[in-house]
């Protein structure tokens, strides 16, 4: 009986060894990507939307979120709320001063200021070692 029994487990535990076995670890190295989500209070144009909002009442907040299509939460609290609304008004007015189109001052300082104002693609370089805090961006 023991030889049947142990003729019947051997296969079983021969099929099923697969299972605690790990599957290769495929290495997909994705590229970081930085998006700027945040928005920042301390932004002229985003710190006067701020005190619009914060002379407003609760209920006006929220008829406000919602007929921009933006449901408040019932827990959230009366200022949470009321920098959602913030949020919500500098996204749809299209982002804060810092994306507005920067115009290139009439005479340089340094060769430097010159090159990041005239060639875009060294100022695409010198932004990039910055972002990903390169400090050797002397060499650009």
């Amino acid at each position: 009986m023991k030889t049947t029994t142990a003729c019947l487990i051997l296969p079983l535990l021969a099929s099923s060894a697969s299972a605690f076995v790990a599957p290769k670890c495929q290495n997909t190295a994705r590229p970081a990507v930085s998006l700027k989500m945040a928005i920042d209070y301390n932004d002229p144009v985003v710190m006067e939307e701020f005190n619009l909002v914060q002379t407003m009442e609760y209920d006006d907040v929220v008829a406000e979120l919602a007929a921009s299509g933006v449901r408040a939460p019932a827990d959230m609290g009366d200022m949470d709320v009321k920098l959602m609304l913030v949020e919500l008004r500098t996204v749809m007015n299209g982002g804060s001063s810092s994306n507005e189109v920067k115009t290139p001052p009439a005479t340089f300082g340094s060769k430097f200021e010159e090159y990041l104002w005239t060639k875009p693609f060294f100022a695409e370089i010198y932004e990039n070692c910055k972002a990903n805090g390169d400090h050797k961006m002397n060499v650009a």
